[in-house]
């Protein structure tokens, strides 16, 4: 009787909790495509759908930063960290029916979350805008999850870490931590004045950047040397790069508050925190993209990896523009303009999703021994590509336009400034369209390979859970 590989039986064990995760994920990912698509048609019709008062544009859009950022960001996490954490660890994953039952209550509470939201029930702080009842729920569901990683880290066959290992545990950890310190501030001691404004913007903004974005640099840490069969490129400066990000990203955030009713030192403290995040972002580029382009038909060839270099160029390039974007001079002409649009897309689509996608690609092979066809990928990369690359042009350019001219006072508004950059919002409706398909046809690849025959798949897997 053959013996199965080290690996195999780690896939098999991640089998459940990965699909489970995987699966809740896409539909997320729909249903934030399909919000963003309202929030969209609503800036250049906006009579579309009026009657609907739980489809005004603050609720759909606050909905839809909501369902992006813990409906699919936080699923994708917990699949794709269980899975890395478990690979690298050599161990297998443990207690799939209590990942199961902490992911339900995640989903059902975010469900409600959303439902408060556009029934008009919601905060006005920055990604905490659902229900203050769901979030207990939420924070007690996440603690199981990432509890069982640890558990999985803490079982690793060899002592030493890794990259990747690195940022994805501190990216579990460092979720609570932000949490945590907002909602004391801004629930159970509400900090008097600007504080509350100050650390309102600040966990939303590092949400981003040390949840979701420490994931996405795992992720790649783990996938390039994996899939081009080479190690990272001066690689002895990974850990420069992360306690960089650790101690710069937290202060960096805070620079949006330029030109905001709050003491000066503050955004002047995040712009000189922006302007030193180049070294982490020039520490990622080095270890990516020199390694990458070493063998660069290779990467052409692995469609996984092309998600995930696509995701790494434009983590590099957009984080660049974002630094020369907190600049004060630069600051004071796109403080309030759809500018901001532009770094929250960039980051949760064409960089945070990328990478995710070709983990995923590269992943569920593994896990469920079925292929997702060659041009079924193929389609969702251009498509992808196509919708992330028109989205964040037309934010960028819309957002200097818009800048420029509202810094204009002798320009009537309505006739000038919103009629000027009417047409890029037209684009950024048409990118979410060409998104949203891309988006179903990436769910559709992968429940086509995670649910071929349901009723097989769950007799399949309790016939493994009794060998």
């Amino acid at each position: 009787m053959a013996v199965d590989s080290p690996d195999k039986v780690i896939d098999r064990s991640a089998k459940l909790a990965f699909s489970f995760f995987l699966s809740s994920a896409g539909l997320w990912l729909l249903m934030a495509a399909l919000l963003a698509y309202l929030a969209a048609a609503k800036l250049t019709d906006p009579f579309f759908l009026s009657s609907f008062e739980f489809l005004t544009y603050g609720k759909v859009k606050v909905a839809q930063a909501n369902a992006f950022v813990y409906g699919w960001g936080g699923n994708a996490i917990f699949a794709v960290s269980l899975w890395i954490l478990a690979r690298l660890s050599q161990a297998e994953v443990r207690g799939s029916v209590f990942l199961i039952f902490a992911g339900v209550i995640w989903n059902l509470a975010i469900t409600f979350g959303l439902l408060g939201i556009m029934d008009g029930h919601m905060s006005g702080h920055e990604m905490l805008e659902m229900p203050t009842e769901v979030w207990p729920a939420m924070l007690i569901s996440y603690l199981i999850i990432t509890f069982l990683a640890l558990v999985i880290h803490r079982s690793r066959q060899v002592r030493e870490t890794i990259a990747p290992q690195w940022f994805i545990l501190a990216a579990l950890l460092w979720f609570p931590a932000l949490f945590l310190i907002a909602w004391n501030g801004l629930e159970i001691n509400p900090a008097r004045g600007t504080l509350q404004t100050v650390l309102s913007m600040w966990y939303g903004q590092s949400l981003v950047w040390l949840w979701l974005t420490p994931v996405a640099l795992g992720a790649a840490y783990y996938l390039i040397p994996a899939i081009l069969g080479r190690t990272i490129d001066k690689y002895y400066l990974a850990i420069f790069g992360f306690w960089c990000i650790a101690a710069l990203a937290p202060w960096s955030v805070v620079h949006h508050l330029e030109g905001g009713p709050v003491p000066m030192w503050i955004p002047a403290v995040g712009t000189v925190m922006s302007i030193a995040m180049v070294f982490p972002i020039a520490v990622a580029s080095t270890n990516f993209h020199a390694t990458a382009f070493m063998d660069i038909g290779k990467v052409w060839d692995s469609l996984p990896l092309r998600f995930v270099i696509f995701g790494t160029l434009s983590y590099t390039v957009s984080s660049y523009i974002g630094v020369v974007f907190s600049l004060p001079a630069v600051a004071k002409i796109t403080q309030f303009t759809i500018i901001n649009e532009f770094h929250f897309n960039q980051r949760v689509y064409g960089f945070f999703s990328m990478i995710i996608f070709g983990a995923v690609y590269f992943a569920l092979p593994r896990i469920t021994g079925r292929e997702i066809p060659k041009a079924a990928k193929s389609f969702h990369f251009w498509t992808s590509t196509l919708g992330v690359l028109m989205l964040l042009l037309a934010y960028l350019i819309g957002g200097l336009t818009h800048g420029v001219l509202a810094g204009q006072p002798s320009l009537p508004w309505a006739s000038s400034v919103i009629q000027s950059i009417q047409p890029y919002f037209l684009i950024t409706k048409f990118a979410f369209i060409i998104l949203a398909f891309s988006q179903f046809v990436f769910v559709v690849n992968v429940w086509r390979v995670i649910f071929p025959n349901p009723f097989a798949f769950f007799a399949e897997d309790k016939k493994e859970a009794s060998v």
